[in-house]
């Protein structure tokens, strides 16, 4: 039984699909599945190889429920790990509650979330005001499944971002604040210093580095107490007309129809910042400012993260590969082809050479450090082991950035796009520290990514101590985490692309598996 995730680039073909609802039939399928490899699924927004499955599939969306115990100025809600950011969202508004960190779309579940560090801008990701999980697992002594709250030490900050390596994620408590209102508006600036300046004023801001005209558009944002704005319902409807549809739409007519190289560059150049109202403000709540409509059309992404020292020749970097890859014609920077051949990537970029036309504003996000072992803003003010000894010292609070590229091609035509994210992880990792996001295109290797992360033996010493027989493992979590069957996740991965688009084929005759039972 065959299921694709939301970007259509990972095929799930577990043995059997389980939909339980309620604790007592989780533990039941744990017991009745001994000895198998079990994986969890939210709404599958994900494009990493995280949610790989060939054997028991659990899908927690009936794990929805949520409960706010609130006192004074703070609260905490207990979400069920099936529950949707949307649905709890909403649970809390009505309460005047919200969460502290809020990401670009609210589709994912719960459990999914914080498994692969979801975040927003400003602010820590949404695993950093985890407070406690609640986990099924299998008892390392008895070998029966267990239920147990995870509250504090390593055994928290593994949690709060595990990659579903720590047993089946039930709940989740998150720390939540009153609601509060956002000040938005556009304006375009020349360079990056222009936009890092306005962090004082905007903490909450995010921006994006226009392709093929190199101009930054940012999205100044503020918490404020003035009330809602008189027109913010217009403004809102402007934003989900011109920006989260039209915008898109013409992009995946440039994309999937046109396919003209010179064409898409003229529609960043002269038709897509005319999009884009600049220096008007508008006041509205916080959740209706900070979510956009992202997910409306399905795509691909990977993101980086590098830290603020780093960002400035990190996207002058990227702005040179893109070139490079959009346009065969012209002659790349010599600068920048000494940085390819210091990352040892020339033979990468030369097969790159004109294939791929970047198609999309690339977003970046300020992400302030989390306290968990391995989510992508953790250890900021940790040196990895590489780390030359002459780095700058960075304070406890230093800083990361998400580069997020997207992408809309489908099926066969997105393989440029997926070269060109293996080219970008591999040169910015050895160049600039750079770390991809686990829900996202993740191409590097397991030594590439031990080497990013100083708390990754920790890690792997708390999921071994709660799942010694790599139960709620996959092929990939095995190569990543445990450096095991690494040849064997290769062989899967080269097989995946196949299967795929064998997949996308039959998808739309296929019917979606019956979960109105605890099992299908």
């Amino acid at each position: 039984m065959k299921r694709l995730n939301f970007g259509r680039n990972i095929t799930l073909n577990p043995r059997v699909l389980h939909a339980p609802r309620c604790e007592q039939e989780v533990i039941e399928i744990l017991d009745a599945n001994k000895g198998s490899r079990i994986r969890c699924i939210g709404r599958l927004h994900s494009w990493s190889e995280a949610v790989q499955c060939d054997d028991v599939l659990l899908d927690l969306r009936y794990l929805s429920h949520v409960e706010l115990s609130a006192s004074g100025d703070t609260a905490v809600a207990r979400a069920g790990g099936g529950c949707q950011i949307k649905q709890l969202l909403a649970e809390l508004e009505k309460q005047n509650w919200t969460l502290p960190s809020v990401g670009f779309i609210t589709e994912q579940s719960v459990a999914g979330a914080i498994s692969t560090g979801t975040h927003g801008s400003g602010r820590h990701s949404l695993s950093h005001y985890v407070t406690s999980l609640r986990v099924a697992r299998y008892d390392r002594d008895s070998g029966k499944a267990v239920i147990e709250e995870i509250e504090c030490g390593d055994e928290l900050r593994a949690a709060r971002c595990s990659l579903g390596c720590v047993g089946v994620i039930l709940s989740v408590a998150i720390r939540c604040r009153p609601m509060y209102r956002v000040e938005e508006h556009f304006r375009e600036h020349d360079n990056l210093d222009s936009v890092l300046s306005a962090e004082k004023d905007y903490p909450l801001q995010q921006f994006y580095l226009v392709p093929w005209c190199w101009t930054f558009i940012a999205q100044h944002r503020r918490e404020v107490e003035a009330p809602n704005s008189r027109t913010s319902c217009v403004y809102h409807w402007y934003r989900f007309i011109a920006l989260d549809v039209a915008m898109h739409l013409l992009i995946l007519l440039s994309v999937r129809v046109i396919r003209i190289h010179a064409f898409i560059r003229t529609l960043f150049r002269w038709v897509l910042p005319t999009f884009v109202v600049q220096n008007c403000r508008f006041v509205a709540d916080s959740t209706t400012q900070l979510v956009m409509e992202h997910g409306l059309f399905r795509h691909v992404e990977i993101e980086l993260f590098v830290q603020r020292d780093r960002l400035d020749a990190a996207l002058k970097f990227l702005q040179h590969a893109l070139c490079t890859a959009g346009d065969r014609v012209s002659d790349p920077d010599e600068a920048f082809l000494d940085q390819v051949d210091q990352a040892n990537c020339t033979e990468a970029l030369d097969q790159l050479r004109g294939k791929y036309c970047h198609h999309y504003p690339i977003c970046v996000r300020k992400v302030l450090p989390d306290d968990t072992l391995i989510s992508m803003a953790s250890n900021a003010n940790a040196s990895p082991v590489s780390e030359p000894a002459n780095a700058t010292d960075r304070p406890p609070n230093y800083a990361w950035y998400s580069i997020t590229l997207t992408n809309y091609h489908r099926g066969a035509n997105r393989e440029p796009f997926e070269n060109l994210a293996e080219f970008l992880a591999r040169s910015m990792r050895r160049l600039f520290r750079a770390r991809p996001h686990w829900g996202k295109l993740c191409p590097l290797s397991s030594d590439d990514l031990h080497a990013l992360y100083p708390a990754m033996g920790r890690f792997r010493e708390v999921c071994a101590e709660r799942d010694p027989d790599g139960r709620f493992n996959n092929l990939w979590t095995e190569s990543v985490i445990h450096h095991k069957d690494q040849l064997k996740y290769e062989k899967h991965k080269s097989s995946n692309r196949l299967c795929v688009r064998s997949s996308l084929r039959s998808d739309r005759n296929q019917r979606p598996p019956d979960l109105t039972s605890s099992s299908a």
